[in-house]
């Protein structure tokens, strides 16, 4: 399997340049970036979160695509996005940014997108209101730029090369979960990048819908990929007792869909409508409404958003997901949520430990 790491893309710059050396010695096949605006931790709380010691502000994202450059300056690994949406640039800036991105960057460039999440769009004006729609239509335009250099329709065209000598053209990995999600994947894909929590069985049932519709356009199977949010802990026991003591991690429950909650006998607390990571946009909820209702939610709903436990642990979870056809895994490391330096310090082996266990899956 190969294996991707995700960096630490908050202000300042100095926790990349220190991270990315000693993930290049670990040996990453490639590296990532969100494109937040804003994060999954509540401001007013985040000086109680011994995460924050590694930043003052959780929502001081850099842009993503700006950022990859000055990273293309420090390696010759594959540098992608996990993931950008339709909403916020539409087809032909994707197009052209991918193009440029992926000549400046030794390694090439990943184009991951997906239809958005509410916490960066609707706070800042953009709409939320038809976000797969908008995707598929950005989809059929990229497609036809990345292809052939032309829009499907009018005389809309890129004069860059579609293709980099030794890295061919930049590929387009999507962030697809439901049946439409999933058909636009094998439809237009190169790759796959989902981010929700699902059982290894219920991956290996959509990857396999996936390539169904590629087979039915035409395509190969995109790449099966996967983008883990991992907990490192002496222990998952150990984790749960953790949690307990430093309650405001397992606010990470809240972006467990609903029908999660519910499928494990629970309600949760926005609704079991809630659609979790889309449309929980945890600044717009009660700092002191948070603090309460932390202690409350059960580690088992944490569990559902992050892989939590030792290397050996989550590098047993993620073995089901190779059995169904996961080949690539972008790992994403919040060791620290709770236990802060203390905890990040004691687990820095398990990162490059896990990493040795999945490139034998």
């Amino acid at each position: 399997m190969k294996v991707g790491i995700t960096l630490p893309t908050l202000y300042p710059m100095e926790g990349t340049t220190q991270m990315l050396p000693l993930y290049e010695q670990m040996g990453a096949d490639s590296y990532w970036a969100p494109d937040h605006i804003l994060g999954v931790f509540h401001p007013e709380l985040w000086a109680d979160i011994p995460l924050s010691a590694l930043g003052a502000d959780p929502d001081a994202f850099y842009d993503p695509f700006a950022y990859g450059v000055k990273v293309g300056t420090m390696t010759d690994k594959p540098y992608g996005i996990s993931v950008t949406d339709s909403t916020r640039r539409r087809a032909a800036d994707l197009a052209r940014t991918a193009l440029t991105l992926h000549d400046l960057i030794p390694g090439g460039f990943i184009l991951g997108i997906g239809s958005g999440e509410a916490e960066s769009l609707t706070p800042f004006g953009y709409p939320f209101d038809r976000p797969v729609a908008a995707l598929e239509e950005c989809l059929i335009e990229l497609r036809s730029l990345l292809d052939t250099g032309s829009m499907p329709n009018g005389p809309g065209r890129m004069g860059l090369p579609l293709e980099m000598p030794g890295k061919g053209s930049p590929p387009v990995w999507v962030a697809g979960h439901g049946p439409r999600m999933l058909r636009l994947t094998g439809q237009y894909g190169d790759g796959w990048i989902p981010a929700w929590w699902m059982s290894a069985e219920e991956y290996g049932q959509k990857y396999q819908t996936i390539c169904e519709h590629a087979a039915a356009a035409g395509r190969p199977a995109p790449t099966a990929g996967m983008l883990p949010f991992c907990l490192f802990a002496e222990s998952a026991e150990r984790a749960a007792e953790m949690f307990d003591a430093e309650p405001l991690g397992k606010l990470f429950g809240l972006f467990a869909m609903g029908s999660i909650w519910e499928a494990n006998g629970m309600s949760h607390p926005l609704g079991n409508d809630s659609q979790g990571f889309i449309d929980v946009i945890i600044h717009d909820l009660d700092a002191d409404d948070l603090r309460d209702l932390a202690p409350t939610i059960p580690f088992e709903m944490v569990q559902q958003v992050l892989f939590v436990g030792n290397a050996q642990e989550i590098g047993s979870q993620l073995e089901g997901f190779a059995r169904n056809g996961l080949e690539y895994a972008v790992l994403a490391n919040l060791t620290g949520v709770v236990g802060g330096m203390d905890e990040i310090m004691a687990r820095a082996m398990e990162f490059p430990q896990l990493m040795a266990v999945l490139r034998e899956l």
